[in-house]
């Protein structure tokens, strides 16, 4: 998210994007920015997945066979879950699905952010918005670790702010797939609303030179059409 913003940032300082524009729909522009960006992370994370595969097949059994007096038998039972490829897989594709979604959500925030602003300075301010419900998150998410069955739990999991580290710290002790879909449903059908917000500000913001928006402003674009 903070490389959509700062690449929407340069770009619109050099005003290359006024030239852009002129082709190509804001929202276009928008999510083309958003996508090709994700598409590097994505290539990032299957490099992490062929790596955790391999140590899966072959590093984890062979630590899993040493002999060992007084072993804790819950981390016998997390290396033999670690040795499964068949789980591995399936929180590979679950860290896949929720990471696309996570980033889509947080992306277009960013994105809007980075369209409202000229420079870094102005937009560190605005970039909070986006920042601080990741941080909470990812400290919900140790509490999550200590009771991954709480109520508490369920909602971080499902709420689009928090769910993708939310939920990500639940999976390794089994939850059921109606709560995972129901989190995903709620995570992607999130971001359909959150482009369509964004979008009204990129689409302004863009063309906004001089000083920096307050937030009564930028919630102003959202209501032109």
């Amino acid at each position: 998210g903070q490389m959509v913003m700062t690449s929407i940032i340069e770009e619109k300082s050099n005003r290359v994007l006024e030239i852009v524009v002129s082709s190509v729909k804001p929202t276009s522009l928008m999510l083309g920015k958003i996508v090709g960006i994700g598409m590097v992370a994505v290539t990032q994370i299957l490099i992490w997945a062929v790596l955790l595969g391999a140590c899966s097949a072959w590093l984890v059994p062979l630590i899993a066979s040493m002999p060992g007096e007084g072993a804790d038998p819950e981390l016998i039972g997390a290396l033999g879950q670690l040795s499964d490829p068949g789980f591995i897989l399936s929180l590979l594709g679950y860290a896949i699905l929720f990471f696309i979604g996570g980033y889509l959500f947080y992306s277009s925030i960013f994105a809007a952010v980075g369209s409202a602003v000229d420079n870094i300075q102005d937009a560190s301010q605005l970039a909070s918005v986006a920042t601080l419900p990741i941080i909470v998150s990812i400290i919900a998410s140790m509490s999550v670790l200590q009771n991954p069955g709480s109520t508490l739990a369920f909602w971080l999991s499902v709420i689009p702010f928090t769910s993708p580290c939310a939920m990500m710290s639940r999976l390794p002790f089994g939850v059921p797939v109606g709560e995972i879909l129901l989190s995903l449903a709620v995570l992607y059908a999130s971001f359909l609303g959150m482009i369509w917000v964004c979008a009204k500000i990129y689409r302004v913001g863009i063309f906004m030179y001089g000083k920096k928006p307050t937030f009564t402003e930028i919630l102003r674009w959202t209501r032109y059409k």
